[in-house]
């Protein structure tokens, strides 16, 4: 089965999904204190953030609610960054942020658990094998950094990590207690349903066409009406189009691809028997989770992306196994391919205008609980609170240099993090 449009949610979580939702298009013009574009995770919880606070918020969604990568996802609960630990965090982006993070996974579930959410969530935990000694160790002094800020993070020797992923492939590794997965599109569904029956004005299939500074207010056309707002929240992530001049040209949209085996069957008390997810500590990731059938769930990225359909499935497998090889001998039933927002740091950017415009940008691929976090931070920034108080700061937007070519040949550089994986540390 393939579901390429991106106008459509993902094949499998869409048919595992049990929360639903439906919102009619805008027809005609509307008023709200904030107008949220875009209706993944991030759209979604910064709409509730700012009910709480007790503004009028719409929000308007292109496609359909779960459509985009938030439902598109592998589903792993992350409550940390790619590539950097809490000391380089704390350096860069400062201790505030550096503990919301720590928190993203809690803010995640504890949405789930307030609003009832059926998505499947597991919080057993996630894993990070290390594929060399080298990230082996590099992976320990990760493990101690966060175990340092009370999280449950603690390093694993080879024969624990075999043991937990079923597999001797890994020379260790860590995990962090805090993790798990979800079904990513059911979890954007019930956070639309939940935001709905808090007040939020949801519209679908509505895309906002135009954005203008009209007297004090904000103006944004759509395909059948129009809506006027004190204040604006960009959450379009690798979607963002000319809204905001500059902003797509500050993140790089890279295509992550995903498939589903069958059923595990019996091999299912073997592979990750605890039932965490995992990701190692490759550039060109080898991840996975099982879903609450017992399908592997997976992914990879494409330097080549034509016939990606039949080609990619195949890749998938052959890294399966690598990791156990009755996993790559699995039919695969389901793919599909979404858009994720990289930031050339590898870390989340906070912009904002003094008139109430507002956006955070760059998930990097760790944007589940990431975007339940940064809700918060999001609300706070188009509801005027100093850059000062703010856990993330706002930066000046900074286009990426040949942001046209780099943006079309950015998957081009999969060969050599290939080349890096081989080597040593």
């Amino acid at each position: 089965m393939t579901d390429w449009p991106t106008d459509k949610p993902s094949p499998l979580w869409r048919s595992l999904s049990r929360e639903t939702f439906s919102a009619p298009a805008l027809s005609g013009d509307a008023d709200c204190d904030v107008l949220v574009v875009g209706g993944g995770i991030s759209g979604l919880t910064t709409a509730l953030e700012l009910r709480k606070r007790g503004r009028s918020v719409l929000l308007l969604e292109a496609a359909t609610v779960g459509a985009g990568a938030s439902g598109r996802a592998n589903g792993q609960v992350i409550a940390a960054l790619t590539r950097h630990g809490p000391d380089a965090i704390r350096k860069a982006l400062g201790e505030p942020f550096l503990q919301l993070l720590a928190g993203s996974a809690d803010r995640l579930f504890g949405l789930a658990e307030t609003y009832g959410i059926d998505c499947d969530a597991r919080r057993n935990g996630w894993l990070q094998p290390a594929h060399s000694p080298g990230r082996a160790k590099r992976a320990a002094a990760m493990a101690a950094q966060w175990a340092a800020m009370g999280a449950p993070t603690r390093a694993l020797d080879r024969a624990e990590m075999a043991a937990r992923i079923g597999s001797d492939s890994y020379f260790g590794g860590w995990e962090h207690g805090g993790g798990g997965h979800i079904n990513p599109f059911a979890f954007t569904v019930g956070l639309a349903r939940a935001a709905a029956g808090e007040g939020v004005v949801i519209h679908e299939r509505t895309p906002a066409l135009s954005l203008t500074r009209q007297g004090d207010r904000w103006r944004v056309t759509t395909p059948a009406g129009a809506v006027r707002a004190s204040r604006v929240a960009l959450t379009t992530a690798a979607h963002t189009g000319d809204l905001w001049p500059g902003l797509r040209r500050t993140i790089v949209p890279v295509t992550s691809y995903q498939a589903a085996t069958a059923p595990l069957g019996a091999l299912a008390h073997w592979v990750l028997p605890g039932d965490e997810a995992f990701s190692d500590t490759r550039q060109d990731l080898r991840y996975l989770r099982k879903d609450r059938d017992g399908r592997i769930v997976s992914g990879s990225a494409m330097a080549i992306q034509l016939a990606a359909p039949t080609r990619l499935p195949r890749l998938i497998s052959r890294k399966l196994g690598l990791i156990r090889p009755e996993l790559g001998e699995l039919p695969m039933e389901h793919f599909w391919g979404g858009r994720i927002a990289m930031t050339v740091d590898r870390v989340p950017h906070l912009h904002r205008t003094p008139d109430g415009l507002a956006t955070w940008i760059g998930c990097n691929g760790r944007g589940l609980a990431l975007a339940c976090a940064m809700a918060q931070v999001l609300a706070d920034a188009v509801c005027d609170v100093p850059d000062e108080k703010l856990a993330l700061r706002p930066t000046p937007l900074k286009p990426v240099p040949f942001h046209p070519f780099v943006s079309r040949t950015a998957r081009m550089i999969l060969p050599w993090l290939r080349w890096q994986d081989g080597r040593e540390i």
